[in-house]
């Protein structure tokens, strides 16, 4: 790895050397470094890792460098990533590895674009195919290969690829290959269609089918009608279409996969995939509304099926529920189910008159049967705005959760079945200003959550000053534990404070912050993952240049 690592960095070196003595492009660049250190803290849980038992810190770094010339329609780039003893793949695990992230050269010769290295893209809303990166959740699966886009008189551009997804450093073995083409017609001035299909291709290698064929042997010993043979070959399609016309947008995408190797329950089955997701929308000056549904049935897209949790993703599923921001109505996200969902959501935001604005949202998720409810949300928020020195907001939130479907957990702490999660939150928040550089936002939310950790109230207060600082403090304090659980009454009052703070000048940003943070599910897009808890100083560097 570090003879390939140190070769594609000297080419890389040339690349931008050669470009630069001999052209008029120009450099651009940026820098991520977080760091965290570890504070031990056993009432909350965090301990017993090594971070807090001896190693007590850790930190991720991305140092990326493009160069770009226009006269050439040419560019390049490189990104070096580096990790010790990083808590960001899989938390509670310490890793520790530097190397080449990131690197791509790309041309424009007329109408065609071509791409080699590391690139991210995708097909539709992803639900074929997405690369992309999300750095909070520890997610690169860039392919690394070549990608040919070809621009048909500015109405139709197909693209085609072909490479392996990254694995951090390394590389899964499985080849991924695929072909796409989106339009774009407009029909007298009134109507605009953009079209796609999409066709994707992926082929295990020799390593993986030995372990998927070994497992349907073990399971088909006892019940020989568990046996079958996985194949190497998988094919997947999509077809989609977004309309305008007027005030109203509607999306549509219609996905297949065909037979292969899927987990289901204890059992390796051999199975297809099928999965529809539809939004429409209309909007006008004043009034808005979405509605979203999506059914899903088997429809795992992964390099392999040796791969777990956010490992080997090929394809993401759009979520329907709504993406909460604020503390306490973000606890609880519903992660998408490739297995099985139908899963229905509207929208509506309405601006009755100046000043005042409503969002109602509503959202529900079941089995595709219809017998099994896995998350309820209802959703309520008042905004009001005078002038330029005050906005508010008063809202309020119900939410039903399966916590066993999406916690992955069947007993409680006491040893008995967990029951769903019913949530009930209120809350409110208001920003003024007090000049016209400095501002201040306030936050407080309060949640009755009986089956989870009981009742919490959270409180926030920010102060900046533009265009520079920012201060912050909040608390997250479980005043009142869940009467179940036997630990969190013996421990009970906790609080889970934050002291923040950010500098910022010009394209640099500097933040700092002492969190104690709770454990919990953390989701981007519909992708989510487990986080215990945390207890420490977190630092972070953003910067271009």
């Amino acid at each position: 790895m570090q003879y390939h690592f140190k070769r594609s960095l000297l080419s890389l070196v040339g690349i931008f050397i050669f470009s630069s003595m001999f052209s008029q492009g120009y450099f651009s660049g940026d820098l991520q470094l977080n760091t965290n250190f570890y504070v031990r803290d056993t009432l909350i849980g965090a301990a017993n890792t090594p971070h807090y038992d001896h190693l007590k810190s850790g930190a991720d770094a991305w140092i990326g460098l493009n160069y770009v010339n226009d006269d050439w329609k040419f560019s390049t780039g490189i990104r070096i990533d580096l990790f010790q003893n990083s808590n960001l793949h899989n938390p509670g695990t310490a890793y520790s590895a530097y190397g080449l992230g990131n690197f791509y050269i790309k041309k424009e010769i007329r109408d065609l674009e071509i791409t080699g290295g590391y690139f991210y893209d995708q097909i539709g809303s992803g639900i074929l195919f997405r690369a992309y990166e999300d750095r909070s959740l520890g997610i690169d699966n860039s392919l690394l290969g070549a990608r040919l886009k070809y621009n048909v008189k500015d109405k139709v551009v197909i693209k085609a690829f072909s490479g392996v997804q990254k694995n951090r450093f390394e590389l899964y073995k499985p080849l991924i290959k695929g072909l796409s083409a989106e339009g774009n017609f407009t029909v007298k001035d009134k109507a605009i269609f953009t079209p796609g299909i999409g066709v994707l291709n992926r082929t295990l290698d020799k390593e993986s089918i030995n372990i998927i064929s070994d497992a349907i042997l073990s399971q088909s010993a006892t019940d020989t009608s568990k046996f079958f043979s996985p194949k190497y070959n998988v094919y997947a399609f999509s077809v989609y279409n977004t309309l305008n016309i007027g005030n109203f947008s509607w999306y549509i995408e219609g996905a297949y996969k065909t037979k292969e190797a899927i987990k289901v329950g204890d059992y390796i089955e051999n199975k297809p995939g099928t999965c529809i997701y539809t939004t429409l929308t209309y909007a006008k000056k004043g009034f808005g509304v979405t509605a979203q549904f999506k059914r899903t049935e088997d429809f795992f897209l992964k390099t392999s099926l040796n791969e777990t949790l956010l490992k080997g993703l090929i394809s993401v599923i759009p979520p329907t529920a709504r993406q909460n921001s604020l503390r306490l109505p973000a606890r609880y996200n519903a992660a998408t189910q490739v297995k099985e969902e139908s899963a229905f959501s509207l929208d509506i935001s309405s601006t009755p008159k100046k000043g005042h604005g409503i969002t109602l949202s509503l959202s529900a998720i079941y089995n595709n049967k219809f017998k099994r409810n896995y998350f309820y949300e209802g959703f309520l928020e008042y905004e009001y705005k005078k002038g330029k020195r005050f906005n508010g907001s008063l809202g309020l939130q119900f939410i039903r959760f399966n916590q066993e479907l999406y916690l992955n957990e069947s007993l409680d702490i006491n040893g008995k079945s967990v029951p769903f999660i019913n949530a009930y939150t209120v809350f409110a928040e208001g920003s003024l200003k007090l000049s016209k550089k400095s501002s201040l936002r306030a936050e407080v939310q309060y949640q009755h959550c009986r089956n989870d950790f009981g009742q919490w109230i959270y409180g926030l207060l920010e102060y900046s000053l533009a265009p520079n600082f920012t201060i912050s403090i909040s608390d997250m304090w479980n005043f009142k534990a869940n009467p179940e659980n036997r630990e969190l009454i013996k421990q009970a009052p906790r609080h889970y404070y934050s002291f923040f703070t950010s500098y910022t000048f010009k394209q640099h940003r500097l933040t700092a912050a002492y969190v104690r943070q709770v454990s919990g599910i953390v989701c981007t897009g519909g992708v989510c993952r487990f986080e215990p808890a945390f207890s420490g100083l977190r630092v972070t560097l953003n910067t271009s240049f």
